[in-house]
């Protein structure tokens, strides 16, 4: 996504162009609300892309019917803007890898980094000019979460499944707090996203056993076989997003504001040889297969092309006024008898993209949520093979329609 504003990628609203959809880019987010992952190809699942979610911050917090009871809920840079500032890497073991490492048996790991809230000493000021070759670097601290938690590894140590709130849900989760890489972290963690003293943090995981039924704007199980499930995602298990839709709101925006980073959104799949907002009339697409050979370290590719349900826009939040760089939130310059500018790209959002009103509280909308077929899952498992989603991947619609978020009710 390094040239995500050439102009290229430009295709203004109904424009005619030559060719399918194409996967400009993937991203996986390993950890709800902090920075993202770009890869060039993603193992899709029932629950969406592997690794995709999989873990959540969250805190203790006093119930407001019941101050003497707390509960935990999960934060995001919707009230921790700095959280973008938190990066993520993904570690894999490989055929190679030695099999009685911890974590290789774990699965893999990720690595969390973030600016280290303390103020330095020379030794980490010498060591971060080392690394960095920079005078001005923040030092940063980072640490290891493991994939996954064997059965021995929970009974060692004394590791519990927490109840915490997602928006208006409840979610389980295993408590991370407890494996001792993170336990190191959690307090600088806690500081450098300026949590009051008084509430607790942890880190939690997904399993199988915590995933969930959507529970709105359903895909139809004509197609999609199954009710949906996700992890920690806020919705459906995929999103799709286009370059020319972000290209299209970001000359909309004021000139300071120009231009658009497209990551802000949060997608999983990036499109682009597409109109602008053209997206929005798919209900049913197909991700075909483009390239011709696999490399030898790669997983085997399942011969099938997944298909996927669109089942609803992506009603926006604040989280898009975001600036990943700097882990503040945006706003224009104000007029000279406004102290404050207007929060950005909300506010042409709201102005430019209310298109529907089926979520009265959306600040817009930009993106489509999606949902997996099962009979493609099912192809891929008796081939003993992955069904993967790769970047140059093209995209063929299959069936299109109109949307209205909210319109298809709440039971399968």
């Amino acid at each position: 996504m390094t040239d995500q504003y050439d102009p290229k990628y430009k295709a203004p609203e109904g424009a005619h162009l030559d060719g399918l959809a194409r996967v400009k880019a993937i991203y996986i987010h390993p950890v709800k609300s902090c920075g993202p992952v770009e890869v060039d190809r993603a193992l899709l699942t029932k629950a969406g892309f592997k690794y995709d979610r999989s873990f959540a911050l969250a805190t203790e917090m006093p119930q407001p019917e019941a101050p003497t009871l707390s509960e935990w809920r999960f934060i995001s840079q919707r009230t921790k803007p700095n959280m973008a500032l938190i990066k993520t890497e993904l570690w894999l073991p490989t055929k190679d890898s030695n099999p009685d490492d911890p974590l290789v048996q774990s699965g893999g790991c990720v690595v969390l980094t973030f600016p280290d809230p303390d103020m330095p000493d020379w030794t980490t000021r010498l060591e971060t000019l080392f690394r960095t070759w920079s005078l001005s670097a923040t030092p940063q601290v980072s640490f290891i979460v493991p994939l996954q938690i064997t059965a021995t590894q929970m009974d060692r140590l004394h590791m519990r499944m927490k109840t915490f709130r997602i928006h208006s849900r409840d979610a389980k989760g295993l408590d991370m707090g407890e494996v001792p890489s993170v336990a190191s972290a959690l307090p600088k963690l806690k500081k450098f996203l300026r949590i009051p003293k008084d509430q607790s943090l942890t880190l939690l995981g997904c399993t199988p056993d915590t995933l969930v039924r959507t529970d709105k704007n359903l895909a139809p199980l004509q197609y999609i076989g199954t009710p949906a499930v996700h992890g920690y995602t806020d919705q459906q298990p995929v999103n799709i997003n286009s370059l020319s839709s972000v290209h299209a709101v970001s000359s909309l925006l004021p000139p300071e504001n120009q231009p658009l980073n497209a990551v802000r959104f949060r997608a999983n799949i990036w499109i682009t040889n597409t109109p602008a907002y053209e997206e929005e009339t798919w209900k049913r697409c197909r991700i075909m297969p483009k390239r011709a050979k696999l490399r030898s370290i790669e997983e085997p590719r399942a011969s099938v092309a997944p298909v996927l349900s669109v089942v609803c826009r992506t009603s926006r939040c604040t989280m898009p006024n975001v600036n990943t760089n700097t882990g503040t939130f945006d706003a224009d310059i104000p007029p000279p008898e406004k102290k404050k500018g207007k929060p950005q790209p909300s506010t042409t959002l709201v102005e430019h993209r209310t298109i529907e009103t089926g979520n009265k509280a959306a600040l817009g909308y930009l993106g489509m949520h999606c949902v997996p077929e099962d009979r493609n899952l099912m192809e891929a498992e008796e081939q003993n093979m992955g069904l993967y989603v790769e970047v140059g991947d093209e995209i063929e619609v299959l069936e299109r329609g109109v949307h209205l978020y909210g319109s298809t009710g709440n039971d399968y």
